[in-house]
Formats: structure tokens, sequence, C-alpha cells
């Protein structure tokens, strides 16, 4: 059995020239076989990853892999931005951010947020 206790991988960043630094926590990064990793955020009020894009090939991506990625908001509330539309999603709302697309989020409100992150390679439907 692996059980991966609160805090083991954690770390705080400031993400993508967002605002602030982010709390963020990776799920068996180093011992999983799954195709897609998962990660926890927490973000204060004031908060943001600054918009990104994965995209093998792309000068601008901030990872040399194309990778989709789903936020699922589990605390809170937070403004999504996804090719220049924004949304705002609360607790139990969730966003697919399909590879090449710019994506970032936001606490915007006066209230800490938390996300879970879900991402990897594109699979074909």
């Amino acid at each position: 059995m692996q059980i991966q206790r609160s805090g083991e991988d954690a770390r705080r960043r400031p993400l993508y020239g967002g605002s602030g630094v982010l709390d963020l926590e990776y799920y068996f990064r180093a011992t999983t076989a799954l195709p897609s990793s998962v990660m926890r955020f927490h973000l204060e009020p004031g908060t943001s990853e600054g918009e990104h894009v994965h995209l093998a090939g792309d000068a601008g991506s901030c990872s040399p892999e194309s990778s989709d990625e789903l936020y699922v908001v589990v605390l809170g509330e937070v403004v999504m931005t996804v090719d220049g539309e924004s949304a705002v999603l609360r607790a139990g709302d969730a966003l697919y951010a399909p590879a090449g697309s710019h994506h970032g989020v936001a606490n915007e409100s006066d209230a800490p947020a938390e996300l879970i992150l879900v991402f990897g390679p594109p699979t074909p439907r």
C-alpha cells in the first residue's frame, strides 16, 4: 500500500509569472506508473498562476511536451482563463485546458482556494 501524507512533496513558488507564491503538492510523482500527473494548488487571495501553454515544439511552451490539463476546484472560487476567455469557477466546478491552449488561474476572491490538477499527454479519442 502506498500512502502519501500531506506535505511530503509540497513546495511554495511563483508559477509562470503569476502574482504571489502558490503552495503546490505533487502526488506520487516519483512512484506512479500512471500516464498523468496529479497535484494540488493552494492559492491565497490575490495569488495567480500566470498564463502558460504546454505544447511540444512551441518556443513559448513552459514544458518540452504537450499536455492536457484538468483543473478541479475543491475549495473557494477562482478565475480561469483559457485562450483569452475567462470564467469564474467555484467548488465542484472543473475546467479542461487542452494541449496548446494558453491558460492560467487566479484567486481574485477574499478567501483561499484549492484545486486538484490532473495533467498528462493528450490521447486520441
